[in-house]
């Protein structure tokens, strides 16, 4: 019985120090491969990655990348989405501008146009346009396709300092009469991070 006991014991041990190897090797290996790639990312992903937030864009007809100035600042990247907001089966346009500040913080600024006549005719409400920092989004804009097409726009002013939470208010922007309206502003919780809310 005693023998049985130890050769169980034995196995256990073995089989233990089999997965400790192994689970070792694994995150030595990822360090190791972190520490080569130090090239910036500048996407969605880079932005944010403590959730699965999403401004709701996806497969751009276009997207162009443009060189930075010498302090890292300007137009990063332009995507142009054509897709019909107004259900007239005309391909309307949005355009997804990311701009780098040479700091944490930056925005994503959107231009949302009606394809009226054979003209793009520009709908886009003032201040259209994301604040994005290092710990804590201050505006974020998300927008929904289906059942029918809104913008939301979730933002909070700035305390005493960036990651200082106040109250976060909401926008829903619906298109009426060729116009993007909204139907008020709704008062939310006070946070840090907007995209907490979405």
């Amino acid at each position: 019985m005693n023998k049985h006991r130890n050769l169980i014991l034995i196995i256990a041990i073995a089989v233990l120090c089999v997965l400790v190897f192994f689970l070792y090797n694994k995150t030595h290996n990822k360090m190791d491969s972190g520490a080569e790639s130090s090239t910036p990312v500048f996407s969605d992903e880079f932005v944010y990655q403590k959730n699965t937030f999403s401004d709701g864009l996806k497969d751009p007809d276009s997207v162009t990348k443009y060189q930075l100035d010498k302090y890292g600042t300007g137009i990063s990247e332009k995507s142009i989405f054509y897709i019909d907001i107004n259900r007239d089966k005309i391909n309307d346009r949005i355009t997804k501008t990311f701009v780098e500040t040479g700091n944490a913080h930056s925005y994503y600024q959107y231009k949302i146009e009606l394809n009226i006549d054979g003209k793009f005719v520009d709908i886009t409400p003032n201040n259209f346009r994301t604040t994005n920092g290092d710990v804590c989004d201050l505006q974020q804009i998300q927008f929904v396709f289906k059942p029918t097409f809104k913008v939301i726009l979730i933002y909070r002013e700035l305390a005493e300092t960036w990651d200082t939470p106040t109250v976060a208010r909401k926008q829903v922007f619906k298109i009426s009469g060729n116009k993007l309206k909204s139907d008020g502003t709704q008062s939310l919780r006070s946070v840090c991070d907007i995209k907490e809310l979405f």
